[in-house]
């Protein structure tokens, strides 16, 4: 792999509207909530250091082979209607990019906790929300490359499609020297300027808009067909209690356990083989993700157990992606559903059995639709208010669960091997949010926990580590697996 894929032209991807959508309002609207802060940060652990000069230099091909990494947020007066992306005027790649060394002994720990802190760390509203971080000294000479953007640039597929530019898969072809540069598509404009254009523009839709308008109330009056019979008060009420479950109501009790939040987290990471998960997965009849949130649900329950508690479910959000085919890779394109997940008295293969059936209900019907008619008509009212119905929709969240495929081969940046690559979502006032991705024949998982509700982290890691390897013995039992079918 490399590049030039097929599909859209890099100089293509990521070229959005000059406006915000309402999920990325959202998103940056509520930055200064309290634990509403949107970073996501994917951590690339190299084999040794880049070269410097050549990682700054791709960076900059980069940011005009995408021009969102040179935009920043201009926010109309009086904020009347979402943010607008302009040209950064004063852009400058070394501005984002930092290099630093860790002190000895270059532990993994060291690393994560300094990934915690850069993540935590706001950006800056006057430049582009994005930084990079090249952290050298690591044990056995390794190296670390930290990518930090802010949830209104992408959501986690847009992120990893960004390290498809950053990083090279064909080693020694460095991309930045076979593609020319492009300029930005967009100029620097006041924000006064941007809604003078946004007013002009839908004032030139009104004749339009009120022909169609004037067509329905002809239709209205001389009707042509049968018209369908509206819908029963009784289905307009399951619908509405329907979308109030799945986007607002908390499914299932929180944990009595995880109720405290505060203003920090802890880092954690964890790896387990992606074919012998896969397998395991097959072995119950689900998914990699199905298998992914299960392993999650039993760390949940082996946590609680170790403290004398009994859990019976676990109140969960589940980020799900609603790209089309012919989506451009790029921007915020998700569905948030909410849903509860039991616990007790079920064993691996049931569990993951239990979150096939509920996830699968869940990926059907107007859900999907739900968090965008929900960001719609709330974008446009006062930063307090968007704030406070957007903390509202991840109220009582213990666990917040997302993954997205990764890479199946190698890749190198700057001239350095990756070894690994480790995601970490915002938590969104939840006690737990846990990424994963695949890269080569690995899943990775990034842990964000919250300090104030998780007061023994490394011991819920230790139970998410166990609850993942009673799965990963489904695979030895499984017919489907290589390794069996070889030994019988």
């Amino acid at each position: 792999m490399d590049n030039a894929v097929d599909g859209p032209p890099l100089q293509e991807i990521w070229r959005s509207p000059s406006e915000m959508n309402a999920l990325e309002t959202l998103f940056w609207r509520s930055e200064n909530h309290p634990g509403m802060r949107s970073n996501i940060l994917g951590v690339l652990v190299l084999d040794r250091s880049p070269d410097w000069d050549r990682l700054v230099a791709r960076h900059e091909w980069a940011s005009r082979i995408v021009p969102r990494l040179r935009h920043r947020v201009v926010e109309p007066p009086l904020r009347l209607g979402r943010p607008f992306w302009t040209d950064d005027a004063a852009f400058a790649i070394r501005n984002h990019l930092l290099r630093i060394r860790l002190p000895e002994p270059g532990t993994t720990r060291q690393l994560l906790d300094l990934a915690q802190s850069i993540s935590s760390t706001p950006f800056s509203p006057d430049r582009p929300l994005w930084s990079a971080t090249l952290v050298e000294g690591l044990a056995d000479g390794g190296a670390a490359y930290l990518l930090k953007l802010h949830h209104s640039i992408s959501d986690g597929i847009g992120a990893a499609q960004l390290l498809g530019v950053l990083a090279d898969f064909t080693p020694g072809t460095p991309a930045d020297r076979l593609l020319p540069p492009l300029q930005p598509r967009t100029r620097p404009a006041s924000g006064a300027v941007l809604l003078a254009g946004r007013l002009g523009r839908q004032a030139a839709r009104l004749p339009s808009v009120a022909g169609h308008a004037a067509g329905r109330l002809r239709k209205a009056r001389w009707p042509q067909a049968p018209q369908r019979r509206a819908p029963s008060i009784r289905r307009l009420l399951h619908a509405a209690d329907s979308f109030a479950r799945t986007m607002l109501l908390p499914p299932v009790p929180a944990s009595p356990l995880l109720q405290e939040r505060s203003r920090s987290a802890h880092f954690d990471a964890l790896e387990f083989p992606l074919t012998e998960l896969k397998v395991a997965g097959k072995a119950a009849g689900g998914s990699l993700n199905d298998t992914f949130v299960a392993g999650l649900a039993g760390g949940f329950q082996r946590y609680h157990h170790k403290f004398g508690l009994r859990l019976a479910a676990v109140p969960l959000v589940i980020p799900i992606s609603v790209r089309h085919q012919h989506d451009l890779p790029a921007g915020n394109r998700l569905a948030s559903t909410r849903l509860g997940i039991s616990l007790e008295n079920l064993g691996p293969a049931e569990r993951i059995a239990e979150v096939r059936d509920r996830v699968a209900t869940m990926r059907t019907g107007p859900v999907l639709r739900g968090l965008d008619l929900l960001s719609r008509p709330i974008t446009p009212l006062p930063g307090p208010v968007v704030r406070s119905v957007f903390a509202e929709m991840f109220r009582g969240n213990d666990l917040m669960a997302t993954n997205f495929p990764g890479v199946p081969i190698q890749g190198y940046l700057a001239g350095a091997e990756v070894v690994a690559v480790t995601p970490f979502a915002p938590l969104l006032r939840g006690a737990a949010s846990v990424a994963l991705v695949t890269y080569l024949d690995t899943c990775h998982l990034g842990l964000t926990l919250d300090t104030g509700a998780f007061t023994a982290p490394d011991t819920f890691v230790a139970c998410v580590r166990e609850s993942f390897e009673e799965i990963l013995a489904l695979a030895d039992r499984n017919p489907a697996n290589p390794q069996v079918t070889q030994a019988s």
